[in-house]
């Protein structure tokens, strides 16, 4: 069922009016009706969407939507006209809240993304393994996914604590390398297969590494030695982290060997705070003051920007720009307390 109508060059021009208007004996139900009617398409039209995707939006089957709009339902239009009026409503505060947010700036190339950059080109070249152990919020995970998006032949894949088996593990790469994983006697083989490329190492990045125990770090040193592959384990807590240890009592010989790279990176670099700021286009030097001291807090230059967010829709709601107090108190609202 088409919901909109095409010129000949196939641009969205809207959808087409109701066919008819329901005969409904309530005339504030059949105002409203007509009411719903005409914002859900004005909505639609501004939007490219189709009958089928506001349906979805509004939780309704796509027969009922459509019967409602062209005026040919069967069924309640009481029940079926508020649906749409609370899916209007529910998607203006939704705009309303995101319109009071500052633009997000983004991936920003900040000192430790460039540290984390010089990581994974020094693995991919060689190619070797790396170890980059970061404290929360300093940005690997966005950092990771600018490297793969700008470099070819580089797979990253973030774990999760039911990472930890090495099955669940496998799965996870070989989806990420666009392996069916549905063999598991042919997915080890068919890992190390994509992962080797004539004339250019592939890299692997494992993000969230903390989870791997050590049966899944030696998988993983299993894949980069028969593939030939540069390896980055990127994670958390190096005091907690058995492959990252430097000690030689507590690390695995086998990996430590191997090891061509290390980076440890445990507080944010005060220029990152500053550019950080500056990307979100915060000048008032006593919300900076109140930024910075949120930033060197568990969460980082994470808990920086969300703070940042939650802090502007304080402003916006004030109807005044944005001043440090709005920033300690959505920080408190965070959860984060008095700073």
């Amino acid at each position: 069922m088409n919901a909109q109508t095409k010129t000949e060059t196939g641009i969205v021009t809207g959808w087409s009016p109701s066919k008819q208007v329901p005969e409904i004996e309530s005339d504030d139900l059949k105002s409203r009706w007509k009411s719903a009617t005409a914002k859900v398409a004005q909505l639609a039209s501004e939007n490219d969407w189709t009958k089928s995707e506001v349906a979805r939006r509004a939780d309704m089957a796509i027969g009922t939507f459509s019967g409602w709009y062209d005026g040919t339902y069967n069924g309640r239009y009481d029940n079926t006209t508020q649906r749409v009026e609370n899916f209007l409503t529910s998607f203006q505060e939704a705009s309303e809240a995101a319109s009071a947010l500052p633009v997000e700036p983004g991936f920003v190339q900040t000192r430790v993304a460039r540290e984390l950059f010089e990581t994974f080109t020094y693995a991919q070249a060689l190619p070797t393994i790396a170890i980059a152990t970061l404290l929360a919020g300093l940005g690997k995970t966005s950092a990771a996914e600018a490297f793969q998006a700008s470099r070819p032949h580089v797979f990253h894949i973030v774990l999760s604590p039911s990472s930890a088996s090495i099955h669940t593990m496998k799965s996870e790469i070989g989806a990420q390398l666009g392996i069916d994983t549905r063999n598991s006697a042919t997915l080890k083989g068919a890992i190390v297969e994509a992962l080797k490329r004539d004339g250019f190492s592939a890299l692997l990045i494992v993000d969230e590494a903390q989870y791997l125990n050590e049966d899944g770090v030696n998988e993983l040193r299993h894949f980069r030695d028969m593939a030939r592959c540069g390896l980055v384990l990127l994670g958390n807590n190096e005091s907690t982290t058995p492959y990252a240890s430097r000690d030689v009592k507590h690390a695995s010989p086998q990996v430590t060997r191997r090891i061509g790279y290390r980076i440890s990176v445990m507080k944010p670099y005060p220029e990152d705070i500053d550019q950080l700021l500056d990307a979100w286009q915060i000048t008032d030097e006593d919300v900076r003051r109140v930024g910075t001291a949120i930033a060197t807090r568990p969460g980082a230059l994470g808990a920086l920007s969300e703070t940042i967010k939650a802090a502007s829709m304080i402003a916006r709601g004030m109807g005044r720009a944005l001043k440090a107090d709005d920033m300690r108190a959505a920080y408190q609202l965070r959860g984060g307390g008095a700073v």
